[in-house]
């Protein structure tokens, strides 16, 4: 058994919009992920939202946003815990991570479907590390 067992996640939210202000230009687009999470533990149950929007509905030299938010369900096995690695530092550097694919999937579905723009595919990435720095600043 893991200390850190995945149970599957569940879509909140997931939606595609295009921009109105849009301006095609004939450089490269420049999109910049922006990824939050939040976790709610009760005893040693966890549920964590990763969400994501990608894109602007105000810049002009981007065609869209597009965001999805998913929670996802884990259960930490305390004496599955040999090495002591503990619940925080399991949430923080795994289950975050376990969830980023589903996210960055979701993200290229909804963009690649829009039909009118090359689909996004979001950089693969420490998202843990990400998520620190950005709680740094």
């Amino acid at each position: 058994m893991s200390v850190l067992k995945f149970l599957g996640y569940k879509v909140m939210q997931m939606k595609y919009e295009r921009n109105p202000v849009f301006e095609s230009v004939k450089k490269p687009i420049s999109l910049d992920p922006k990824i939050t999470s939040k976790t709610n533990v009760e005893d040693n149950n966890i549920n964590i939202t990763l969400s994501v929007i990608v894109g602007s509905l105000e810049d002009k030299t981007i065609p869209f946003q597009v965001s999805c938010s998913i929670i996802g369900t884990f259960v930490y096995e305390p004496d599955e815990d040999a090495t002591n690695v503990g619940l925080d530092a399991l949430v923080r550097n795994n289950a975050v991570a376990i969830l980023y694919p589903y996210v960055r999937a979701i993200i290229a579905t909804l963009t690649t479907t829009s039909n009118e723009f090359p689909g996004y595919n979001m950089p693969t990435i420490n998202v843990s590390k990400l998520l620190a720095q950005q709680g740094e600043k």
